[in-house]
């Protein structure tokens, strides 16, 4: 076994440190790798686990491997769904709609009436605007880092300028590793650094085209008037590593929400999923399962 389930991972115990390098070559052999063709563009995806449905949503600059370590605690209670966003520049914009569209087809390619969603920053926008156009499809969702409505930073803003004239990946843009450090480096735990190697060459992977199209739906997106709309229960997960901006943002997103509530994770950081999947695995799993027949 290359880590303990979440059932071992409780309070009174430190859970065992997952080595990501065996968790991600045992999540690539395991997990059932697919594909689904759509109007514009194909999907990618895999899927672990057995259980109730949970549909992992990436964020803005990841792919769904950085998810792994969460899935490999995860997957003995849910099976999880996770695929990665498709944007080719080549055939025009793809719009917020698409994308939460996307997730429906998934869903219902994989043979799920229902299921839940966590979502990471960017893959919130995606769960929201998807709970709101087809209610009956999503039961809960857990959040982290979500926003109805954010103010990109200079270096996002220089991204979309960028990833419209200027080939190649995330890797290519000067200054990448330093603002990461910035943002990320602290949380990381120091017993295993190469876990911080891994995020810098998952997110360098990245085309500066799918990257730009995705800032370019949060430079333009506003769901506020939509929230009253959004009926389900929804956790939000905070840190202290989200920022003033992120912040605010969060606080009216769940003051526009009728059905939520906030949960921090202190000093786990903006991608605990990555840093500390075992306290994300268990503040999931409780909230999913709370009042569950």
């Amino acid at each position: 076994m290359i880590g303990p389930t979440t059932q071992a991972a409780d309070q009174d115990k430190c859970p065992s440190p997952l080595a990501w390098h065996q968790v991600l070559r045992e999540f690539h052999s395991q997990a059932d790798a697919w594909f689904l063709d759509r109007p514009k563009y194909r999907i990618s995806g895999r899927t672990l686990g057995c259980g109730p449905p949970l549909y992992l949503l990436n964020g803005l600059s990841a792919t769904h491997e950085l998810y792994a370590l969460l899935v490999w605690l995860l997957r003995d209670r849910y099976r999880c769904v996770l695929f990665d966003y498709a944007m080719p520049a080549a055939r025009g914009p793809v719009t917020l709609d698409d994308l939460a569209d996307d997730l429906i087809a998934v869903g219902e390619a994989c043979g799920d009436a229902t299921w839940d969603v966590f979502a990471s920053s960017f893959g919130c926008l995606v769960a929201l605007s998807a709970m709101r156009n087809d209610p009956r499809r999503i039961g809960r969702a857990v959040l982290q880092g979500a926003f109805a409505r954010r103010q990109l930073s200079p270096f996002e803003r220089l991204l979309i300028r960028a990833g419209a004239v200027v080939p190649g990946k995330l890797r290519h843009i000067p200054l990448r590793v330093f603002v990461q450090e910035q943002s990320h480096r602290r949380w990381f735990p120091p017993f295993d650094p190469t876990r911080w190697q891994f995020f810098l060459d998952n997110s360098g992977s990245v085309r500066l085209a799918e990257l730009a199209g995705r800032s370019a739906i949060v430079r333009d997106c506003d769901l506020r008037q939509i929230l009253p709309e959004v009926c389900q229960p929804i956790l939000l997960v905070r840190s202290e590593g989200d920022g003033r901006l992120l912040e605010r943002a969060g606080q009216e997103l769940a003051g526009g929400l009728r059905h939520s509530r906030v949960e921090s994770l202190v000093g786990a950081g903006p991608i605990s999923f990555l840093t500390h999947p075992h306290r994300l695995a268990k503040l999931i799993g409780g909230f999913l399962e709370q009042d569950a027949p």
